[in-house]
């Protein structure tokens, strides 16, 4: 937590622009190559992050995304040459942040070794994975499953995890060293089985993009078919990381862990630039979108269930005991009272105290921010509005008098309309208001 309540900005923010970079919205281009590796239903272009980083940050700063998601800061960041690092709660994800280093093109001959040896390795063990006690089982075929398990142990096995890099190592609070925070080579290969998992996986998508369903019907793959996949996944991820750092000199030094945003595992005042996305208040249930990765891991059912239900922005409640707080803001607390007074069925219920839950994690992390952050550190929060019934919820001017509350200066520094938005699968909110406008904007904070 802050040292004190209250912050003293340093640096009036009409000095500082953003209303020139990039458009955070992301175009198709960015739906391919590296950014087809995983499911994702967020996240912002690369263009935003480069331009956004060419006003906030100097040489030799430290970037953070404290909900790394897909990785794009992190990318970005290691190919202007700034050293950064990840947070982020869900382990698939973290994984697949880990696993774009740009340096990988640059060996990977070596690497295309390793991942043939990896999968002769599993061919002697493969009739020997024991699959019933797995509760991935219930998401892919006996055949398939053996073979999977059989690459997954082989990377665990044979694949050394690293130490943290020096500039990681000498901000990492005590307890995160505990944790296992695995390489990013072993992240790599694991981000292939994924690949190979969602290609020979037995489940569907439901009405919403982010839930998914065991499904019976996939024909099985034989074991000799997965090993061939897995060795496609690694040439073709070694390419987009090629494609990727086209045109780049040199490359930083990154690192992406698991870790929560609201407790952040870095010491105080040691980043200079927070470049990240929140989870918005349209109730995208990210753990449960990656629910066959994380099973793959090793993950239980329960375990899984324990992770969603500690995700910002989940859509289960979690806690009932939740006060509104004045820290929260004007159009914040007007916004949760309309709510929790709504008539629709299930307002009080069950709206209210997720919205609740929604705001107390975002005044934590907010703390959290403002407790990493250096002296005249800088943080551009991307987040998009939505509606709650007829109730607009205008997510970024909250973000502003949350973070004013607390201290930053801030402001909207870049608004747009947005066209497509996750609050449209919802058919039945038309009823409510017509010709809804959604808004993302571009928050702008400075300690």
């Amino acid at each position: 937590m802050l040292r004190s309540n209250v912050l003293q900005p340093s640096l009036d923010l009409k000095l500082i622009s953003l209303a020139d970079v990039h458009t955070a919205k992301r175009g198709e281009r960015e739906r391919a190559g590296i950014h087809a590796w995983h499911p994702y239903y967020a996240g912002y272009a690369e263009q935003f992050v480069a331009d956004t980083l060419s006003v906030l940050a100097k040489p030799g700063d430290l970037v953070l995304d404290p909900w790394n998601g897909s990785g794009t800061t992190t990318l970005v960041a290691q190919r202007c040459g700034l050293c950064s690092i990840g947070v982020e709660l869900n382990a698939a994800m973290a994984l697949y942040g880990q696993a774009k280093n740009l340096q990988f093109p640059q060996v990977s001959d070596a690497i295309l070794i390793e991942a043939e040896d990896l999968i002769e390795a599993a061919r002697l063990r493969v009739s020997k994975e024991p699959a019933e006690d797995e509760d991935v089982a219930e998401w892919v075929h006996d055949e398939p499953l053996a073979a999977l398990l059989a690459i997954r142990n082989a990377i665990r096995d044979r694949i050394a995890d690293t130490p943290l890099p020096d500039f990681v190592d000498a901000i990492v609070r005590t307890e995160a060293r505990k944790r296992l925070h695995p390489s990013r080579k072993k992240a790599f290969f694991l981000s292939a089985l994924f690949q190979v998992l969602r290609t020979v996986g037995s489940f569907t998508r439901g009405s919403n993009p982010t839930w998914i369903l065991p499904d019976d019907g996939t024909p099985p793959a034989s074991p000799d078919r997965v090993f061939t996949l897995f060795l496609q996944s690694v040439r073709s991820m070694l390419a987009d990381l090629e494609m990727s750092a086209w045109g780049t000199e040199s490359v930083a030094e990154y690192w992406v862990m698991t870790g929560d945003s609201r407790a952040l595992p870095l010491t105080d005042e040691t980043v200079d630039v927070v470049i990240t996305s929140p989870p918005y208040c349209t109730r995208i249930d990210y753990a449960v979108s990656t629910k066959p990765e994380l099973l793959l891991l090793g993950y239980s059912n329960g375990e899984l269930d324990r992770l969603r239900r500690d995700m910002m922005g989940a859509p289960v409640i979690v806690d009932k005991g939740i006060l509104q707080q004045d820290a929260w803001g004007r159009t914040c607390n007007d916004f949760v009272e309309a709510v929790a007074t709504h008539p629709s069925k299930a307002s009080k219920s069950y709206y209210w105290p997720i919205y609740l839950q929604y705001f107390r994690d975002a005044e934590r992390s907010l703390r959290e921010m403002g407790r990493v952050l250096r002296k005249s550190g800088h943080a551009a929060i991307v987040v998009q509005s939505s509606y709650y019934k007829d109730v607009e919820l205008l997510l970024g001017q909250i973000y502003v008098e949350m973070a004013t509350q607390l201290g930053f200066g801030a402001e909207i520094a870049r608004r747009e309309i947005v066209r497509q938005h996750m609050a449209h699968v919802n058919t039945q909110s038309r009823q409510y208001v017509q010709d809804k406008v959604y808004y993302e904007d571009v928050v702008l904070l400075h300690k």
